[in-house]
């Protein structure tokens, strides 16, 4: 395999000339607890010095121009967090665990110990702050979350929901859900103790149920204009079907195991591991032919 950087938020591009500046995206380290860029060019890469120390939790938003934290009780907005003078303005005062989800400039955050959410809107703004909303209706772990303009998606251990400011409701019992992306109104959700994909067509309102395929073990999910990317555990392989025909169009073999498959911004890129001391990360290059690089290790000069 090539060696290749970690994207993990970028300026919405379709070239990958476009993608491969001096600094192409910023990953969270949650061993380290830091939030670091990444510096050079394609095959020349390197993992910079950290940005953001001592956070609990931290994520940047799609174009790389804002980045959150959590750290010592507080939900932080950084702005310039990669420039000599980083500015920094408190949101919130909330410890605990906590899950972010960026639409643009809008932002969630989900308060996993109080199970609330605060959703601010143009958070650079940061002038039009919905209110805080409750989610005790939501029952079991929260494992993942979706933003959706103001619609909240929200994975638990054995269901979805949807929440709004004053409602939520469950849209779907699941066994083991481990992935959703959404397409326009429709979502994809990965059920890995079903070993099936399940499209629900115009989930904020009918909600309709269908079988889109059957993976073993889906641990990721990831949409292309055409196609539904598919990453199993079981096989360790990445299946690729067709949005309208369903049919699977291509698979790609891998020699390590899946755990997941995120997005790394508003690109065809997509992180499938941890990663860890003895396991490089690995990215998904889905732009033409289905490809897959690993991280190397660096650090800046």
């Amino acid at each position: 395999m090539k060696s290749l950087f970690l994207i993990s938020a970028l300026a919405a591009t379709s070239a990958w000339a476009q993608l491969s500046g001096p600094t192409p995206g910023y990953v969270f380290d949650g061993h380290a607890r830091e939030l670091r860029p990444i510096r050079g060019f394609v095959g020349a890469a390197h993992l910079g010095s950290a940005l953001v120390h001592d956070a609990d939790a931290a994520s940047a938003s799609a174009d790389g121009t804002l980045a959150i934290a959590s750290r010592f009780g507080s939900i932080e907005l950084v702005r310039g967090f990669d420039s000599a003078a980083p500015s920094r303005l408190t949101l919130a005062q909330e410890p605990g665990d906590v899950l972010f989800a960026w639409s643009g400039h809008d932002v969630a955050a989900v308060f996993l110990a109080s199970r609330k959410v605060q959703i601010w809107r143009n958070v650079d703004a940061a002038t039009d702050q919905a209110s805080a909303f409750d989610l005790s209706l939501v029952d079991g772990a929260i494992r993942d979350v979706l933003l959706d303009g103001e619609r909240l998606v929200i994975a638990t251990q054995g269901a979805l929901y949807l929440a709004t400011n004053g409602t939520t409701r469950q849209l779907l019992a699941l066994s083991d859900p481990s992935a959703v992306a959404r397409s326009g109104n429709h979502l994809f959700i990965a059920d890995r103790a079903a070993d099936r994909i399940i499209l629900l067509r115009d989930y904020a309102t009918s909600a309709v149920a269908e079988s889109f395929a059957e993976v073993a073990a889906p641990v990721g999910l990831q949409l292309t204009k055409t196609v539904l990317l598919v990453a199993s555990a079981e096989t360790r392989s990445i299946d690729a079907f067709d949005l309208v025909s369903k049919a699977r169009t291509a698979s790609l073999e891998l020699d390590f195991l899946p755990t997941r498959m995120e997005s790394l911004g508003a690109n065809p890129l997509a992180l499938l591991n941890t990663g860890s001391a003895s396991e490089p990360l690995y990215v998904l290059d889905s732009r033409n032919a289905l490809q897959v690089y690993f991280v190397p290790a660096g650090r800046d000069q």
